[in-house]
């Protein structure tokens, strides 16, 4: 019923003003009759047909409103789980809303509701607020509110969370509602154009998807993109699409939770509790009773009486009517726990009001307040870390971030010793803003590890500060820029490693940073990095951040699952490593400076990755491209990246292969050397080959008959025949006798083949030309990977003064 802002409740004309004794319909105790309009959650676009009136009066109880619903028919057959629903009354020209509590009676809320706003300007909407364990299994003994229960949950994702997921789950969930919706469709029925037309243009594509994916792609390439998705559930029943929808959409959001804002009130003796974030406070079936006492400035401070606890456990609530909300919900799950129609709320006398009746000194700690499937959860930052406003005396400003200005500081701890320190602040301290700005700090505050940012102290009072050490060159990125002409190949191969092995830590601790990038890192000395940046960055508003519908995605950095399903796990931060570490070693450059984001996601796809940074030793940019993985379970495990960036197990990060290979400078908008066309040969931009002795040049010979078998494969591509792609390379076979570069070399021969039986497998299909592409990419890689090898080599020869001179010429380079 969203901005349906016809009459929603009105009243009967009284008896007085009828000319008859049948003019009032119903009348009761609570004088005359009211008829109330209450709306259902919808699945459709008839808003204004979906909802049912009921006739009332000033003495009926919300909980008869409800049960009158649920006993008519309307919603469906053999209603089980009656103790579900809620009546939720919403103010529609403002974010008011109040959970009306089944004891309340319809003068109680005209009172204490309506009378604040026009009538006509509230609705009435019955909801499914109570949600039990495992839901998915036990609604499927009451399939009325399972597909009640699903309208609801589908109508709030198209209104307030399809324009933020990606386009895969956007394209999923829609393909999931057409199957549904048109459960009697044939398997292949949206192939045909006929059908697909009715859909598009008679019932409305927005009906099933976000209007921002249908405007972000043209229409044809949206129908194919649907009609391949809907392939995937074209043989699921009703049932079957409705579970999956619920488990599809668990992926980004709680289905049921609800957050609230609040100060959880303890005594001194609950602060020496072990560190625990988030802390289970109870579960329903432990609360004997709820108080909701009224304090001053319209706060609100709730008392819940656990079983087997010494004292109440006590919340402090800014607004009332949020707490009127926060005790609705509790009482509701503590009654479908027992299975009882009784509230568990304790009314206060008059007299009593205000009163605490907590004993003992206490302390307010900031927090929030979670309650889903059964269990009151509490997220609390750590006490310990509370420092003092007057310790601190606020400097230049560093920067701004997204909640407000970084300033640089002095701290004086309790020893009287100086500390610098970076402070950040929140410009805007509402409840929700404050928990996203303090999510860092209680993050944070767990982490010990030399080469992790240190958490200093956190100031919880408004304006609430987190309180960093600074170090004194910076971020990473403009520490690389500056220095990008002193800083060598070990420096940076060191910083690469140092943030390495801080990803382990979080490894350990399942921890996923979804970051990492040089501008999150920061360096303490010269020899040292830190990780940063910990729960801010979904927040960080930045050109560096890829907007997609409302939020903004660091898309450059992203591995590609993370870029369509919002996906982040170790493997993704592996891949973000990768793309910090080929920043570090290209001294600063951002990632694919060249492309626009859009473009940067077309290439992931299509199996292009960043090419070889100009100094970049050969072992360490083939250790990239495995953590460039397309599958993330082909990606190495942090630990594995440690051992293998380490010089002492590296031979070829020895510092004789870290000096420059002078070659030239990438242009600003470098060819794409990794995206040959089927029609173009591949030319290699790199450095000439040094002039010297090649005679008994075993890795020479070798890569200069893989080089002619490359450009051979190039120059008959378009005449071979398919069956005729591998046989080229099996002419020849080549044994570098060099340790750590057999792999590399095997592993861009593996790749080679496997793109060869790709080409082959659809030689007679659309992907011809692309699998053309993509093997005469392989190829271009593998004589790349052999070049740079054979330049390696060349350079380690000249230093070690093993090189000879080409017959001829009287000076050697």
């Amino acid at each position: 019923m969203q901005g349906d802002t016809t009459t929603l409740s009105w009243r009967l004309p009284s008896p007085g003003h009828n000319d008859g004794p049948q003019q009032s319909p119903f009348s009761g105790e609570g004088g005359p009759t009211k008829i109330l309009k209450v709306c259902f959650s919808t699945n459709n676009n008839t808003l204004g047909k979906n909802f049912k009136l009921v006739k009332c009066d000033s003495s009926w109880q919300i909980r008869a409103i409800v049960q009158s619903i649920l006993t008519s028919g309307r919603l469906g057959p053999n209603i089980q789980y009656k103790g579900c629903y809620g009546l939720l009354l919403k103010h529609l020209k403002s974010d008011e809303l109040h959970w009306l509590h089944p004891d309340l009676t319809v003068g109680e809320v005209e009172q204490r509701y309506e009378s604040h706003h026009v009538e006509a300007e509230w609705r009435y909407d019955l909801r499914v607020r109570y949600i039990p364990v495992n839901f998915l299994e036990k609604f499927k003994e009451d399939r009325t509110t399972f597909l009640y229960f699903y309208q609801q949950v589908r109508s709030d994702y198209m209104q307030y969370h399809a324009s933020k997921v990606s386009d895969g789950m956007a394209l999923q969930l829609g393909c999931l509602e057409i199957r549904r919706f048109y459960k009697d469709m044939n398997a292949k029925g949206l192939e045909k154009k006929s059908n697909f037309e009715v859909l598009e243009k008679d019932v409305g594509l927005n009906l099933f998807f976000p209007q921002e994916l249908i405007d972000s792609m043209k229409s044809r390439h949206l129908r194919k993109m649907i009609q391949q998705t809907f392939q995937q559930y074209a043989t699921l029943k009703e049932d079957e699409c409705m579970v999956s929808f619920f488990q599809t959409l668990t992926d980004f959001i709680t289905i049921g939770e609800e957050v609230y804002p609040c100060e959880l009130v303890v005594s001194v003796a609950a602060l020496q509790i072990p560190e625990l974030t988030p802390v289970c406070l109870a579960n329903f079936k432990q609360i004997k009773s709820i108080k909701c006492l009224s304090q001053s400035d319209n706060k609100a401070l709730l008392n819940l009486d656990i079983d087997g606890a010494r004292q109440p456990l006590s919340i402090n609530v800014t607004k009332f009517a949020m707490a009127e909300n926060m005790v609705d919900l509790i009482d509701g799950y503590c009654r479908l726990e027992h299975a009882t129609d009784e509230s568990f709320i304790v009314r206060p006398d008059k007299g009593k009001r205000g009163e605490s009746g907590i004993q003992g000194p206490v302390a307010q700690v900031v927090s929030s307040m979670t309650a889903t499937h059964g269990v009151v959860v509490c997220l609390v930052p750590v006490v310990k870390y509370g420092i003092d406003r007057d310790d601190i005396v606020l400097g230049r400003i560093l920067g701004e971030g997204f909640f407000g200005e970084v300033y640089e500081g002095m701290y004086k701890k309790s020893n009287g010793e100086r500390l610098s320190v970076a402070v950040k602040t929140c410009k805007d301290c509402s409840p929700d803003i404050m928990e996203k700005f303090m999510s860092e700090a209680v993050i944070m505050k767990n982490l010990k590890h030399p080469h992790i940012v240190s958490l200093i102290g956190v100031i919880e009072e408004d304006p609430v500060w987190i309180v960093m050490e600074l170090y004194q060159y910076g971020e990473l990125g403009k520490y690389l820029e500056e220095n990008k002409h002193k800083l060598t190949n070990i420096t940076l191969v060191l910083f690469s490693l140092q943030i390495c092995k801080a990803l382990v830590y979080l490894e350990g601790i399942n921890m996923v940073h979804r970051d990492i990038a040089v501008r999150n890192v920061l360096v303490a000395t010269a020899d040292c990095v830190r990780l940063g940046d910990f729960g801010l960055s979904r927040h960080i508003e930045d050109e560096e951040y890829y907007k997609a519908s409302v939020s903004r995605l660091p898309i450059k950095w992203m591995a590609p699952e993370s870029i369509n399903f919002r996906r982040f796990t170790t493997a993704s931060d592996v891949w973000m490593f990768a793309v910090c570490m080929w920043e570090i070693l290209s001294r600063g450059q951002q990632p694919f400076f060249w492309l626009e984001n859009r473009d940067v996601i077309i290439q992931l796809e299509q199996g292009i990755r960043l090419p070889k940074p100009d100094d970049c030793p050969p072992a360490l940019y083939s250790l990239m491209t495995r953590c460039w993985s397309y599958n993330p379970r082909e990606r190495p495990s942090f630990t594995e990246l440690v051992v293998k960036i380490s010089p002492s197990h590296t031979p070829l990060l020895s510092p004789l292969l870290f000096s420059s290979l002078n070659t030239p400078a990438a242009p600003d908008k470098p060819p794409r050397l990794t995206a040959p066309t089927a029609q173009a040969a591949p030319t290699a931009q790199a450095a000439p080959t040094a002039e010297l002795d090649r005679s008994g040049d075993q890795v020479y010979q070798a890569v200069m008959e893989l080089v002619k078998v490359v450009v051979q494969l190039k120059n008959d591509v378009n005449t071979l025949q398919p069956e005729q792609y591998i046989n080229i390379v099996k002419v020849k076979t080549w044994k570098v006798e060099i340790e750590g570069t057999q792999k590399l070399l095997n592993n861009d021969m593996s790749e080679l083949i496997s793109k060869m039986r790709l080409a082959q497998q659809n030689a007679v299909t659309s992907l011809k030309e692309e699998c053309k592409k993509q093997m005469l990419t392989a190829a271009h890689n593998l004589a790349m990977d052999g070049k740079n090898l054979l330049d390696a080599v060349d350079q380690a020869r000249v230093r070690a003064n093993l090189a000879k001179p080409k017959p001829g010429d009287p000076i050697v380079g």
